[in-house]
């Protein structure tokens, strides 16, 4: 069995031993190169930081994206667009976010509506989770007289 010394690595520093065995010396270089891997890859890939769902009803599609992924306890932005059965974008609606945490013994509810803002080809709104669980989100549209809704579950973490 082969055996490696470092006392030239870290002189003026006692070793029990002195000298580190070679399988160890190989193990502990491979978990070191392994973690290096790992760390490369987890920065280099491209990671989508938002949370997006698409709801589609007979005559609209509506694409939703919060940006945090999952939505988390306190203020999150949601980005809302709404496409017609033509692909155009709806403009000039009213929209707005109703969410709230599905009722539980012994709470009181949490049910929140804000308005959505116009913001280029899309509205906004901010939503601010009190408390992290199951939560439904509720996107309201009121165009032309008609209005409608599309409905989906989260968890805030």
């Amino acid at each position: 069995m082969s055996v490696t010394s470092y006392s030239h690595i870290f002189p003026g520093i006692p070793s029990r031993h002195g000298r580190v065995p070679e399988p160890k010396r190989r193990a502990a270089a491979a978990a070191a190169g392994l973690m290096a891997v790992v760390l490369i890859l987890g920065l280099a890939m491209p990671a989508d930081a938002d949370y997006r769902v698409r709801r589609k009803t007979s005559n609209h599609v509506v694409d939703a994206a919060i940006n945090r992924n999952p939505p988390v306890m306190g203020e999150n932005t949601i980005r809302i667009e709404i496409r017609d059965a033509g692909g155009r974008y709806l403009a000039g609606a009213r929209v707005s976010v109703n969410y709230y945490m599905p009722p539980m013994p012994g709470m009181v509810p949490m049910n929140y509506t804000i308005p959505a803002t116009p913001d280029g080809s899309g509205y906004t709104a901010k939503m601010n989770f009190i408390m992290t669980g199951p939560w439904n989100i509720v996107i309201r549209v009121e165009s032309g007289g008609s209005p409608w809704r599309v409905t989906f579950p989260i968890d805030v973490r």
